[in-house]
């Protein structure tokens, strides 16, 4: 039998196999940190995109509850109690309850014969006003619908047309956790929640009917707020009016 040429085959060292495997975990180490820093920067737009989202939203639930300040209070009384510049405390109406009364009611009664007295939650607080005066009480049980009953008398007497509202007691203040987070929170009657999460600048300024920069409660009728969430590019400034001033 002939031998016959196989042609010019040779076998491959171990040296090549070495080099070949080295490159190839260069190229996949390259591979994987460039893919980490996609995910690193994929990862930081949703963080941002969620933070502006969140101050989008808590922003326009406060501009629409400071528009309302003023409707929670009787005339006598400043709408404002705390006007500080992380911090503001306020009497609104937020759900908008207003009722008139269908008869007369004296300064010892405490069942209120009303319009419309379905779904006025118990243990709210409630004004009574005519043209004269306003009187406080408190619910002491769901509304019905033609009744409120309050826990303790009005201590005046008002007559049929007599105007009935919830007033609400709101605050936003900046709460900042152990860790050094900040966040936005909103309290309604003593119940507070995180409104804005992860803030870096949250302030309140206050002016009068003229522009003026002012702190005194019966004065103020515009507030500016200015916020901020991760880098200043999520920085948002308001101006907001109250309808009840």
């Amino acid at each position: 039998m002939n031998d016959r040429s196989i042609g010019n085959c040779r076998g491959v060292c171990l040296a090549e196999v070495m080099i070949a495997l080295a490159a190839g975990a260069v190229v996949l180490a390259a591979t994987l940190q460039s893919l980490d820093h996609f995910q690193h920067r994929l990862s930081k737009q949703h963080v941002t995109a969620a933070q502006a989202q969140d101050l989008r939203i808590g922003l326009k639930v406060l501009e629409d509850e400071l528009r309302a300040i003023g409707t929670g209070s009787s005339p006598a009384e400043a709408s404002l109690s705390i006007t500080d510049r992380q911090e503001i405390e306020f009497a609104a109406n937020l759900g908008g309850f207003v009722t008139t009364l269908t008869n007369a009611v004296s300064s010892l009664q405490q069942d209120l014969p009303v319009v419309n007295g379905t779904d006025w939650p118990k243990g709210k607080r409630i004004l009574v006003c005519d043209r004269e005066r306003c009187a406080e009480g408190r619910l002491a049980r769901d509304g019905r619908a033609r009744a409120l009953s309050v826990a303790g008398p009005l201590g005046h007497e008002f007559a049929a047309g007599s105007e009935v509202r919830v007033a609400n007691r709101v605050r936003y203040y900046v709460k900042t956790d152990q860790d050094g987070t900040a966040r936005v929170m909103r309290e309604v009657d003593g119940g507070a929640n995180p409104l804005i999460g992860e803030i870096a600048k949250f302030q309140l300024c206050y002016f009068d009917r003229n522009g003026a920069a002012t702190t005194d409660p019966f004065r103020v009728t515009r507030v500016r707020i200015e916020a901020v969430v991760g880098d200043a590019r999520n920085q948002v400034i308001r101006e907001i009016g109250f309808r009840g001033r």
